[in-house]
């Protein structure tokens, strides 16, 4: 049989079809689980925090304090009022609480930033191999994470700067009053990001952002602050531990 020739064109031409065509048969790799997303969900979503019989969630402040770009999780902090966790004490006795909760990633000797616990913390799942929302749970359970409440009430100062949660500022200066070719205004790269929830029956007001002066966030924090002395264990099940 007499060998095939091909012009240039031709053997140009093949010469990119042929490794496109295996290329096409390759199966994509499967995108690496998200650890640092299942640890949020497991041990830092605050919504969590305030289970109830018949209301998923009772609490009224949700606190969420991330790390850099990258969303590591540094603690959060729930806040609730009422009669709650199934107690069976008359209402009028526990009708008056006011009671916070928190979950923080351990501490890190001698961390100049506050991301560097949430950072640390996924590092630890990654190497124990968690690869699913279960493994990690079970991962975390062996983490000596902070799960800790307090008594907003009893606390020094701790209703003052709730109070103060009001007078924050929740709409950017630059969006309430916008000025022509100024929209670079309150630009911030890799800033460690909070996000504040209140919530009071229908009505919920939210922030995400990071700690500007005046900011919600910047209360978040002063109000973290004030709960810090009177933090204690908590007889609740951290929610990396309940049932599923």
């Amino acid at each position: 049989m007499s060998p095939v020739v091909l012009s240039p064109f031709a053997a140009l031409l093949l010469g990119v079809l042929a490794p496109a065509a295996g290329q096409a048969q390759e199966a994509p790799s499967p995108a690496p689980p998200d650890v640092t997303a299942m640890v949020r969900d497991a041990a830092f979503d605050p919504k969590t925090y305030f289970p109830s019989r018949y209301i998923r969630d009772r609490s009224i402040v949700r606190i969420a304090y991330t790390g850099d770009d990258y969303g590591w999780p540094v603690y959060s902090i729930a806040i609730a009022e009422g009669c709650l966790d199934g107690e069976t004490i008359p209402r009028d006795d526990c009708a008056s609480r006011l009671r916070a909760r928190m979950a923080r990633a351990p501490a890190v000797p001698d961390a100049a930033r506050p991301r560097l616990r949430g950072s640390r913390l996924v590092t630890r799942v990654k190497e124990t191999g968690a690869g699913s929302p279960e493994e990690v749970r079970q991962a975390l359970g062996e983490m000596d994470l902070e799960w800790v409440e307090a008594d907003v009430r009893a606390c020094p100062g701790a209703l003052d700067a709730l109070a103060r949660s009001a007078g924050a500022v929740w709409v950017p200066d630059a969006v309430a009053h916008p000025v022509p070719e100024d929209n670079m205004s309150g630009l911030v790269l890799h800033a460690d990001i909070v996000r504040v929830e209140i919530q009071q029956y229908a009505r919920l007001t939210a922030y995400s952002g990071w700690i500007a002066e005046g900011s919600p966030a910047a209360w978040a924090v002063e109000m973290a602050a004030a709960l810090e002395p009177c933090w204690k264990p908590t007889p609740e099940p951290p929610p990396w531990r309940r049932p599923g």
